[in-house]
């Protein structure tokens, strides 16, 4: 039996000739209709300039009217659904995006001017901006995941690989990859940063809606890097993963710190920022540590 994803991925081929300008894709385990409302800017947007909105979301209502692709699935391994989504999308551009993670008005223009105008670059690294920034714990998340990539942002930031939701791929980087989890977020993206592949673009710019606790932003934060660094458990040798880990504790805790205090203001609260921005580091250095030795385990089904 096959899903959603499944059944338009093995029809795709049928439809090359009225292939999209642009494939954004939404991995979620939420029903599509539980944040329809606030993509339909993007949908409207999307139809004007050609694209495909890709959405695998839970259990609902598929959907298919050539601009709007909905799959549903019960799958609840936010990789494998972000893996298996950008698998279905057909466009020669391909954007990553989250369910609450909503371009602002002008933003598919914006992807696809930047692509044209730099044709040699893998990728465009765009901004976010915070929707959450009205609590310390609001403002203290984005600060230790997001923080370089508020514009203004002349350049790609230095210290480590972009989030997925400011990213947007030419088609042929993303060829080798397949429907398994881990490979976009632990290979791709950290290789095509590596290797100076990634342009900067602040005029293509996210609204990134994630209220939330401090103690949920440390939890989030060790089950995403759990998730991510799971992947080196059963792909990589054990001297590679060695390596990882030794980066991991001499300088994940370090950088997430710099990073977020470099793009700190000082505010009412800031120490209470700050503090949940230390707990943030150690969190995800520990989740990468013991998903590098142990592997995922079931932190691709909680983090967000």
């Amino acid at each position: 039996m096959t899903d959603g994803a499944d059944r338009v991925r093995a029809g795709s081929t049928d439809r090359d000739s009225a292939s999209p300008t642009l494939s954004v894709v939404i991995p979620t385990r939420q029903p599509w209709t539980r944040f329809s409302d606030l993509f339909a800017p993007l949908i409207e947007e999307l139809r004007d300039v050609g694209g495909e909105l890709v959405v695998l979301a839970g259990p609902g209502a598929e959907i298919d009217d050539g601009t709007l692709r909905v799959m549903t699935t019960s799958d609840q391994n936010l990789l494998s659904l972000r893996a298996r989504a950008v698998c279905a999308a057909r466009g020669p551009v391909v954007a990553v995006a989250e369910d609450h993670a909503v371009p602002v008005p002008g933003w598919s223009h914006a992807v696809l001017r930047a692509h044209r105008e730099h044709p040699t670059a893998a990728g465009i690294v765009g901004c976010l901006l915070n929707a959450a920034g009205d609590t310390v714990a609001g403002r203290a998340n984005f600060l230790a995941f997001a923080g370089p990539y508020s514009p203004p942002m002349p350049a790609v930031p230095s210290w480590r690989p972009p989030p997925l939701s400011t990213v947007s791929f030419k088609r042929d980087v993303l060829g080798g990859l397949d429907d398994r989890p881990g490979g976009l977020e632990h290979e791709l993206v950290p290789r095509l940063f590596r290797d100076g592949r990634l342009a900067a673009d602040d005029r293509v710019r996210v609204m990134h809606h994630q209220p939330c606790s401090g103690v949920w932003a440390v939890r989030n934060s060790y089950w995403a890097t759990r998730a991510a660094y799971g992947y080196a458990e059963d792909r990589h040798d054990a001297h590679r993963r060695r390596e990882i880990i030794s980066w991991v504790v001499t300088h994940m805790p370090q950088m997430v710190w710099r990073e977020a205090h470099a793009a700190h203001r000082p505010v009412r609260g800031q120490y209470g920022e700050l503090a949940i921005v230390a707990s943030y580091a150690a969190a995800g250095a520990v989740g990468a540590v013991v998903g590098t030795l142990a592997g995922p385990g079931a932190a691709p089904c909680r983090t967000e």
